[in-house]
């Protein structure tokens, strides 16, 4: 009788559905058009994300929303406001979001090493905001988004999960995605200039997102 049940329970365990959510610390190298056109050697991103498990499959479906920086630039300028001879610190950072559907495929081989692949669509949104303080420390006199943008992203990888205890409910996870999405318009940091009269002048990059992107999270079964 106990063994039938100590079966039962395994088998129902070995057949629910799994959930599973993390964190993403990423680091993406441009590469093609993308790092041509801006000049840029590497956007880190951080992301969350959740999967879940179709029963009885090494399926996978899950989100994953991430959010990165790829440049920074300040300036220093008296022209700013007209008739006012001070000089105001003006930072501006250029930032991405992206927002991902994702299937993977993850067969359970009862060891510490879970390797699959997956694959991910979604959408990736540029945008560049500034700040004018008197100083670093002042609070922001103005601030606001200059110019944004966004694009269809896709992305292909493969990775392992690997148990860092006894349990096999928290995982180390390592995986590598090639990035693509759709052309583009983004600012760098050399983008943004002024003319003699204290005007803002602003030329946007147009490329797609390529990237190789390495990352390293850790993910818990729930």
């Amino acid at each position: 009788m106990l063994v039938l049940i100590s079966t039962s329970l395994a088998n129902i365990r070995g057949n629910a559905q799994q959930l599973i959510g993390g964190i993403h610390f990423k680091s993406g190298i441009p590469t093609g058009d993308f790092h041509q056109a801006s000049g840029i050697n590497v956007v880190s991103e951080l992301s969350a994300g959740a999967l879940y498990g179709i029963k009885g499959s090494p399926v996978f479906v899950g989100a994953d929303l991430g959010y990165g920086r790829y440049g920074t630039a300040v300036t220093r300028r008296r022209d700013i406001f007209p008739g006012v001879n001070q000089r105001f610190r003006i930072r501006r950072n250029n930032n991405v979001v992206n927002l991902m559907g994702l299937v993977r495929l993850m067969p359970d081989l009862n060891s510490k090493f879970r390797p699959f692949l997956e694959g991910q669509i979604g959408g990736i949104h540029t945008f560049t905001r500034s700040r004018i303080r008197e100083n670093r420390l002042a609070d922001p006199i103005a601030s606001g988004t200059e110019h944004h943008d966004w694009a269809l992203m896709v992305q292909a990888g493969a990775g392992v999960m690997v148990a860092v205890n006894s349990s096999r409910d928290t995982f180390m996870e390592l995986k590598v995605n090639y990035v693509n999405s759709g052309e583009i318009n983004y600012l760098s940091r050399d983008s943004a200039t002024y003319n003699e009269q204290g005007e803002l002048m602003l030329a946007p990059k147009s490329s797609t997102f390529n990237m190789i992107q390495p990352s390293v999270g850790v993910k818990y079964l729930f």
